[in-house]
Formats: C-alpha cells, structure tokens, sequence
C-alpha cells in the first residue's frame, strides 16, 4: 500500500505541476486506475510459496533387512532428482524395522506430517500395521516389496486402501506351472523343496496347481538345507526315473544339488525360483550346470528402461540393486498417481523402469512379472514361451 500511495502522489504532483484542472485530473481517473492497477500487479508478491506434497515411505532401516531399505531410499532419491513433476515432493521417510512395534512409530510420525499417500513396505508386518492404522483416514498404502497373500485377502475383507506392486508369493508358484505344465505334460517328474515353510509353500503351491492340470509329479521328496553335500538326494532321484526336478530351495542349496547332479553324473533337467537368481554373483558358481531353469522376475541386465541410467547411476556411486529399481519405479508410480486428475491407481497403466505396472479393481499388479531363464555358465538369459 506505501508503494501504491507513493506513485499516487508523484503523479498528482506531475498533474499540478502541468498546471491541470481538477476537471481534467477527474477526467484522467480512469488512466490513473489502469496505472495502479499495473504497479499493484507487478509490485505485489505472493507471502509463502505453495506446501510441498508429502509422501511417506515406510522401510527397514535398521535391523536384518536395512541394506534393502537403504537401496530403497537410494532408488527413490534418484528419482526425485530426475523424474519431472517431483520439484513439489517431500519423502518423509521412517524406519519400520521390519517390526510392529517400530512400524507404529514410522506410521504415527508419517500420518502427522501431513502425507498423502505411503508407500515402501518391504516387508508384510507394517503393511498390516498401517492399514489398521490409517483406515479411516484418506492416505492409500502402495505396497512396493512386501508379498504376502494375505494382504490381498485382508484388503477384501477391511476394505484397505492397498494397492501391491510386487508379486504375491503365490504368484511365484503360479508363473512356474503355467511356464512348466506343457514342457513337462509327458516328462516323470519330481518336486523337491529345502524342508523351510517358503520352500515348502512354494513347492506344495506347485504340485497342487500341476496335480488339477492332471500333470501329476512321479517322486516328491526334501531335504535339508545347508549341507557341504546332497549326494543321498541324487541317488533317490536317481532310482525314482525322473527325468526333472522342481526345485524350491535357496540360490547355495541349488547351486550345491546342481554340482552334485554332475558329479554322479545325473542329466536331470532342473527348474527353480527366483532365489537363484543371485547365483552370476557367487564365486562357486562354476560347477553349476548349463541349462539349469528359474523361473523369476528380470534381472537388472535385462531390463531394457535400465539402460538410460545406468551411467547416472555408476556416476553416483550405486549399483543396480533390484531394490534400488524398485525404489525408483515406486516413485515413478507415485508421481504418475499424483498427476492423475481422478487420483485413483485402478484403471491406469503406470510406466515403470521395471516395466509396466497395471492394478485392478482389487489391487494386485496384473502384468506379468516372472519369466523363464536358462543359466548359460556366466549369466541368465530368458527363453521365450508361450505365456
């Protein structure tokens, strides 16, 4: 207003000073608002620049699993930096500790700062702590790493605002039988799993899918895990006739039964999951056979959206950590969702640097996931199949 009544007066000066009527400053009155009305345009500024959008992450940060959580954090930091549309984002991010107790502290801290939406969750006890948590408020959960089949279950039943990009555990099982029921339709087969409750799980999952199919396994058996030698294992599965092997076991497990199948000089064809797919970084992978099969989701090598940054990411000292990935897609989702005018994840499909991401109605990630590799000696490379 000083400025205002400043430039007000100088120019009633001018007026006088040019020897004008009072007739001819009423008649000029009008050029005079025009005047003001510009300075005020131009002169008056905004108090406080526009709050920033707040997301919250929740993720393991101490504990057994932080160096997941901290490739996370990694991944979602470089997409802020070079993803557009993330100039008026704020992460708040809070340790879970894979852990109630904590999660309640990450989700309380998360919800009083004000965020819209949550995502991270790698692991399944703090998607269940935050969804109790935060049902009757309007902040969906966007679950990036955490599996469990019951979470989709419970989101049915608490009518959860949960949407899960990762695959179910059940989804492990399910890829490797529709990938697996016309390769063995007419092989005798065995199922075998490590004795643990994933490993189990995975291969009772499996054996029941192919059973229904009337694709039934000839031999059934486990053994236990983290042996210097499986050689009682090769012998069985060399009286029962079989000609392949499911197996659902961890990535040394697997490596170990591989060698010995060489050894006593078993040419069985093996499949397994996922947990195989750290086996191009363990150093005693040399024995493993040619033509092993996993059955996983890409690993970073093959993800062509990769490409694009991987200078970016060797220049500020990372590594493409599968979970580095996903903290980057993760954020790739939440920023699509946020410039969405319906605001909803159903019915879209987001462009991820993992590949497409598609949620229905009921909140699983319907794009495929898992594919079919084969173990050349040094790397995996996919097979192409029918599904």
């Amino acid at each position: 207003m000083e400025t205002l009544k400043l430039v007000y007066l100088v120019f009633k000066r001018r007026l006088i000073r040019n020897h004008f009527t009072l007739k001819t400053i009423i008649g000029k009155s009008n050029l005079i608002l025009v005047i003001l009305t510009c300075i005020a345009v131009f002169t008056i500024r905004p108090s406080a620049t526009a709050e920033p959008v707040k997301i919250g992450i929740s993720l393991p940060l101490s504990g057994n699993s932080a160096t997941l959580g901290k490739q996370f954090v990694a991944g979602a930091r470089l997409a802020m930096r070079l993803l557009p549309h993330a100039n008026n984002i704020e992460l708040l991010i809070s340790d879970d500790g894979c852990d109630e107790k904590l999660a309640e502290l990450a989700i309380d801290d998360i919800k009083n700062a004000g965020a819209v939406l949550v995502t991270g969750f790698l692991c399944n006890e703090p998607v269940f702590t935050a969804a109790s948590m935060l049902l009757d408020s309007s902040i969906p959960i966007l679950v990036a790493g955490a599996r469990s089949n019951r979470i989709m279950k419970d989101r049915k039943r608490f009518s959860w605002d949960i949407w899960q990009i990762a695959p179910r555990d059940a989804d492990a099982s399910q890829s490797a039988f529709e990938i697996l029921v016309k390769r063995w339709k007419s092989v005798p087969y065995a199922i075998v799993d490590d004795g643990t409750v994933f490993g189990r799980t995975q291969a009772d999952e499996f054996r029941a899918l192919m059973e229904e199919a009337g694709v039934k396994p000839q031999f059934v058996d486990n053994f236990r895990p983290s042996q210097s030698t499986q050689a009682g294992l090769i012998r069985r599965l060399g009286k029962s006739g079989v000609e392949a092997i499911y197996l659902a076991a961890g990535d040394d497990d697997v490596a170990l039964i591989g060698r010995n199948m060489i050894e006593f000089g078993s040419g069985l064809e093996i499949a397994t999951g996922e947990g195989i797919s750290l086996l191009p970084y363990i150093d005693d992978n040399k024995g493993v056979p040619i033509g092993l099969l996993a059955i996983m989701p890409a690993p970073p090598e093959d993800v062509p959206a990769l490409q694009f940054l991987k200078k970016t990411i060797e220049a500020a000292n990372l590594e493409p950590e599968p979970y580095l990935l996903l903290g980057y897609a993760a954020i790739q989702v939440v920023l699509d969702y946020l410039d969405s005018e319906e605001k909803s994840f159903s019915g879209k499909l987001f462009n991820t640097i993992l590949g497409p991401v598609e949620f229905d109605k009921n909140g699983r990630n319907i794009t495929r996931q898992y594919f079919l590799y084969r173990w050349n000696g040094k790397s995996f490379t996919r097979i192409k199949t029918d599904n």
